[in-house]
């Protein structure tokens, strides 16, 4: 028995599906990001999501049958997508010092994104949602690596490489999240946040001091 040969057309046809079945799937996430910060966890319903997306209910289920799992693949997919092309738009300094202040201000600019603001949503949800705390706990841990890569870009291979950056990032990150999270209720500028300059300052210590 031989295998039918597969025709020009019908490969062509395959890949139209396969481009239209990614579309429709990318505008189901770019919805559910959208309607999880506008609306907030509780009030991000498939019919919500269906509607912004402009899809049909089976089209949504046949991509993403729960909820919880849409959202979630929502947020990370963005955050994995952003942070990654993140250091392609910055142009970065030699100097270390320069590279510091560059670095910690593109960092900074990650927690006011809508991704971040959609975490929120879901960590908060987690909290007495064991089911959605139990599948979003791995997610979160497989992101990580990618979000270590980028602040190692951010700051490159020379400071990267410096004894202390392990012991550095915890801090940084933590004291970033926490602060950026103020911004949730009092929203000013963060350019101006006075964090920014201790931020520097404390990188420059654990990085350039011997």
């Amino acid at each position: 028995m031989t295998d039918e040969p597969v025709s020009v057309g019908s490969t062509q046809q395959l890949g139209v599906q396969q481009l239209k079945s990614t579309k429709s799937r990318n505008q189901i996430l770019d919805a559910a990001l959208d309607v999880l910060v506008s609306k907030g966890y509780a009030q991000a319903s498939t019919l919500a999501i269906q509607e912004a997306a402009g899809v049909s209910r089976g089209r949504l289920l046949h991509h993403f049958p729960s909820r919880d799992d849409l959202l979630m693949a929502a947020v990370h997919h963005l955050a994995r997508v952003r942070i990654e092309e993140l250091p392609q738009r910055v142009e970065w300094p030699d100097d270390p010092v320069e590279r510091i202040s560059v670095g910690i201000d593109t960092g900074w600019s990650t927690f006011h994104q809508p991704y971040f603001v959609a975490s929120i949503e879901l960590w908060t949800a987690a909290r007495t949602n064991e089911r959605l705390r139990s599948a979003l706990l791995p997610a979160e841990r497989e992101l990580g690596p990618t979000v270590r890569a980028a602040v190692d870009s951010f700051l490159g291979p020379v400071l990267t490489a410096a004894p202390r950056t392990d012991e550095l990032y915890p801090i940084l990150l933590s004291s970033m999240r926490g602060a950026a999270m103020t911004y949730l209720l009092d929203r000013r500028d963060p350019t101006d946040d006075p964090h920014l300059p201790l931020w520097k300052t404390l990188t420059a210590e654990y990085l350039l001091d011997d």
